[in-house]
């Protein structure tokens, strides 16, 4: 990893995420075809929080659009279920590090895309990785996804419905992570 990684530090920061995202995806795809599964190692983690999360402090916001381009089109071309989960959950399953913010402000941002433009194999991911990732996380996309579709803007809720034909399981779990948003023990007559 040593030897991709001084190869990523001549790049700029956009092709660097890309070609990190290549090199996962030959990793993975190795690893899945070993029986037992191996763990994953600490050096693709390591890239990804170098190449991809402390890069969009650095980007201005064409470029952080670019990034998040070069992602959904990633998501969007690989053929394989089992490698575009494995490298969405290392993109984006919380690590208990600094990381964690820009990794879920990437996360808000890639989602709402997703949404946008219909990607529908991110909203897998995103329906995946929101039934296995803790409550309050989970949350936080949920937040962030109401920002971007329920607030008064023309059309943005007709794009929120259109997802349920193309993503019913993201729409699942969306709606369990939005009624977290909300307590209900404070209302009258709930006990």
């Amino acid at each position: 990893m040593s030897d991709i990684r001084h190869s990523l530090l001549r790049r700029d920061a956009l092709s660097a995420a890309k070609e990190v995202l290549y090199h996962l995806d030959i990793y993975f795809s190795s690893q899945l075809q070993s029986v037992p599964l191996p763990i994953v190692d600490k050096g693709p983690i390591e890239l990804l929080e170098e190449f991809v999360f402390q890069v969009p402090k650095e980007l201005n916001s064409l470029q952080e659009l670019q990034l998040l381009e070069i992602m959904c089109n990633y998501f969007q071309e690989q053929s394989k279920d089992s490698v575009r989960q494995i490298i969405f959950s290392s993109l984006f399953s919380p690590q208990g590090n600094k990381a964690d913010d820009s990794r879920m402000a990437l996360l808000g941002k890639l989602v709402s895309m997703a949404i946008a433009i219909c990607r529908v194999p991110v909203l897998e991911c995103a329906a995946s990785w929101l039934q296995r990732t803790p409550a309050v996380f989970c949350v936080r996309l949920a937040q962030a996804l109401v920002e971007d579709y329920c607030s008064p803007m023309p059309g943005s809720i007709q794009t929120l419905r259109q997802i349920f034909s193309a993503s019913p399981r993201f729409c699942c779990q969306f709606i369990t992570a939005v009624t977290m948003l909300f307590d209900m023990s404070s209302e009258p007559g709930i006990e």
